[in-house]
């Protein structure tokens, strides 16, 4: 658990924090705007800027600002900034630090004032974990509700063909109509890289229930469709992003054993726990 500590907030980034404009307080703590500019930064850094400074990316960046403030505060209020397990891997992590010369380098000391309250939200996201175990039968339950969920449905191995207008789209389907091959045309017209690899259609099966749930516009798309048939007219995504779908293969959906689902399903609940956590603090919260 030492090492999951650690690891999970070298995850989260060390970020210098300087006093700026209040964009929200928490139980009377201030989140300054420094610290959604320096987010920006990095995410405009790392993705070497195909993610854009907006409006919406600075609400998602002060959300989770929100959130960790939260977590940083319940967690001392539980006086896990006390907890033996948390100081050791606290040391760990500083001692690393002082052998790598990081605690020479210049904003070092906020930093690791950033580094300290990231790693504490992950003892408190374990206390909660901890003392909130899955038992086997909510395990058995989950399984049980997903057999009932899928019973009798399909799964389908989806093409695609990504284009950045709809005019290519139309190209595509009308190579398509000339009897030319799906891998093909998608090698040619697409523009996903794993796409034009692998000609548009992945390995993977997608059950038709999750698009119904999660991707309707595509499940509408081709819930008719027949294996070997296409989408007679480009779907359009998000922004002008638009897609051409075919069905490489439909069949009925054989669902892992309760033995194979296990792993997963204990994972997902255990994330339902610590989702219903935060949502509690929240609702105990005062926020402006």
């Amino acid at each position: 658990m030492k090492k999951q500590l650690i690891a999970a907030a070298i995850l989260l980034g060390l970020t210098g924090i300087a006093t700026a404009q209040t964009v929200a307080t928490v139980n009377g703590t201030k989140i300054d705007s420094k610290e959604v500019d320096n987010q920006v930064a990095v995410l405009v850094q790392e993705s070497q800027n195909q993610i854009q400074d907006t409006p919406e990316l600075r609400k998602s960046i002060t959300g989770r600002l929100v959130t960790r403030t939260l977590l940083i505060q319940a967690a001392k209020k539980q006086n896990l900034d006390k907890d033996p397990e948390y100081l050791n891997a606290l040391n760990q992590a500083e001692a690393e630090a002082k052998r790598l010369g990081d605690d020479k380098k210049p904003g070092f000391k906020e930093e690791w004032a950033f580094f300290k309250d990231n790693l504490l939200t992950q003892a408190y996201l374990a206390n909660v974990a901890k003392n909130n175990p899955v038992k086997p039968e909510d395990v058995r339950n989950a399984y049980n509700d997903m057999v009932k969920y899928y019973s009798g449905t399909q799964e389908v191995q989806l093409g695609e063909i990504i284009t950045r207008d709809a005019d290519t789209a139309n190209k595509a389907i009308a190579k398509l109509k000339e009897k030319k091959s799906f891998a093909t045309v998608a090698k040619e017209f697409t523009i996903d890289p794993a796409g034009r690899e692998n000609g548009g259609i992945p390995k993977g099966y997608v059950a038709m229930k999750d698009l119904q749930e999660s991707a309707t516009p595509v499940y509408n798309a081709i819930k008719d469709l027949k294996k070997g048939q296409y989408t007679p007219a480009p779907v359009q995504g998000n922004g002008n992003i638009y897609a051409v779908f075919y069905v490489n293969d439909k069949r009925n959906l054989k669902l892992p054993t309760q033995k194979e689902m296990e792993p997963i399903l204990s994972r997902r609940l255990q994330s339902a726990t610590l989702a219903q956590a935060i949502d509690q603090l929240y609702k105990n919260a005062n926020i402006k």
